[in-house]
């Protein structure tokens, strides 16, 4: 690993202040798809061979597990399963049927390049990341966002596409440090797989913050209310005020911050998951009086989206889609702490990244509650 230059060095390439992009309506662009055009039974088989088939690899406490299966065999009630998970007194099983996609939104203006670029890392970063899960079983959909400045290790790549170094840093900084494209979207699933344990990731899908700008400008515009004090930012954003977004003010709503205090990036983190739920309302409500307004949306976005979620999927997730729920209980946010790392910039002033160490406990509550389901073992 180089020393603390060489890791200051790399992140300044990449832009120290990043403007955030929220990938919102294409949960449901991804989700809705273009229903229609391909066969269904395509996209499904596609889907399954898209991912391994294994469940997360979840520590347990191995003296708990000993218990209950020694308590089983003497009960002679159920049988032991090796992929069981003991989680607080209970067991638990991975729900197989759960469909998994990676949202990202790149702090790029334009369009987005489908095509892996090693030559300066200018590819940029995944300031917004959401994991998106179809519960097949349960009819449910759920959204969990990533604070962006979450620290796990990340892949720095050269023009060979050979790994050359890896870091402790920012996860936000894997796509642009794979050069983005068909690396960028691997590299992601693959960070974003290893924080959940090795949770099967079935298709990304990665969109500059003009998809944001063009969608609301579609939909007419979004009303969100403000979670959180926006004035110094623009005198009308009162907490609690009911504003309309367009594509003119939609991304500096979304990406505003004050970089001068520790924690921002959770913050505005929330005030994301407002907006997506409310842009999800829209979205649906639009698409009960126009069934044709997927294919237009997609359309839409195309020039400014990098993904490996084919059409015939796309028709695929729509249908489970369809029949799912989508509420403000959908919703979960990655917690933790956040740590100021001070440097000095090349103008000589002192700064700070604030890097994000999430809580390991509470994201491992969520993925019992997300992706398993409990075992009834005994009456």
């Amino acid at each position: 690993m180089k020393g603390k230059a060489g890791k200051t060095e790399k992140k300044n390439k990449l832009g120290k202040i990043a403007m955030c992009i929220l990938s919102t309506i294409l949960i449901l662009l991804l989700s809705l798809g273009l229903v229609g055009i391909i066969v269904y039974k395509s996209g499904e088989m596609e889907l399954k061979a898209s991912a391994s088939a294994s469940a997360p690899q979840i520590d347990t406490d191995e003296e708990e597990v000993e218990r209950i299966r020694e308590s089983l065999q003497y009960a002679d009630t159920v049988a032991w399963q090796d992929d069981w998970v003991v989680y607080d007194g209970k067991v638990y099983e991975y729900r197989e049927d759960m469909l998994n996609f990676l949202l990202l939104g790149i702090d790029r203006s334009g369009s987005l390049s489908t095509e892996t670029e090693l030559s300066d890392w200018s590819a940029g970063q995944a300031d917004t990341i959401f994991l998106v899960t179809l519960n097949q079983e349960d009819k449910a959909i759920s959204v969990i966002g990533i604070p962006r400045n979450s620290m796990v290790d990340v892949e720095i790549f050269n023009s060979e596409k050979e790994c050359i170094e890896t870091i402790h840093d920012q996860i936000c900084l894997q796509y642009g440090y794979a050069g983005g494209g068909e690396l960028g979207l691997d590299k992601m699933k693959e960070s974003v797989s290893e924080l959940f344990c090795g949770l099967p990731l079935h298709g990304a899908c990665a969109v500059s913050f003009d998809a944001v700008s063009a969608i609301t400008d579609r939909l007419g515009g979004i009303e969100v209310v403000v979670p959180d004090d926006m004035t110094a930012y623009n005198s009308s954003y009162i907490k609690g005020s009911t504003q309309t977004l367009t594509g003119k003010n939609v991304v500096g709503y979304l990406r505003y911050r004050n970089y001068s205090e520790l924690g921002s990036p959770t913050t505005r983190l929330e005030r994301q998951k407002a907006f997506m739920k409310a842009a999800a309302d829209d979205v649906m409500q639009a698409i009960k009086e126009n069934p044709m307004f997927v294919k237009e949306i997609y359309e839409l976005v195309k020039p400014y989206m990098n993904t490996d979620i084919s059409v015939d999927e796309a028709v695929y997730i729509s249908a489970k889609a369809l029949d799912c729920g989508f509420s403000e209980q959908s919703f979960y946010q990655l917690t933790g702490e956040d740590k100021a790392v001070y440097f000095t910039d090349d103008n000589g002033n002192e700064d700070f990244y604030d890097d994000y160490y999430l809580d390991e406990d509470e994201l491992k509550e969520i993925m019992m509650n997300v992706f398993y389901k409990e075992v009834k073992v005994s009456d």
